[in-house]
């Protein structure tokens, strides 16, 4: 009875995790792509335009999905973050882009 009280709640845990990975990326691509490239892409290309840019490339295809998952879920450590006018809506779109165009996506997609 121990071991299945255990497992019942061992599943729960991992249903509750899986659930709340999946909410993180379900917003509106599109608009993600929008937002993306009007927030982030003035600095994050390799023809940046804006005073004081990374001038890196940091588009869809720059990270894997986990990768992409691991920067959303700590995005406040993100040395721009506090640059941004971002609501929590808004930055949950441009999640879904960068992880639905991850390089280990179904769909690659690179911003150019």
């Amino acid at each position: 009875m121990r071991k299945l009280i255990i497992l019942a709640m061992a599943g729960a845990i991992f249903a509750t995790q899986v659930g709340i990975g999946l909410a993180m990326f379900d917003g509106n691509p599109r608009q993600g792509r929008f937002l993306f490239r009007e927030q982030c892409r003035p600095c994050h290309m390799e023809d940046a335009t804006k005073e004081g840019a990374a001038g890196e490339y940091l588009g869809p295809d720059a990270k894997r999905q986990a990768e992409w998952e691991e920067v959303f879920g700590d995005i406040e450590a993100l040395p721009c973050y506090d640059e941004w006018d971002l609501s929590e809506d808004e930055l949950n779109h441009i999640g879904t882009y960068l992880h639905q165009g991850a390089a280990d996506s179904p769909t690659p997609e690179r911003c150019g």
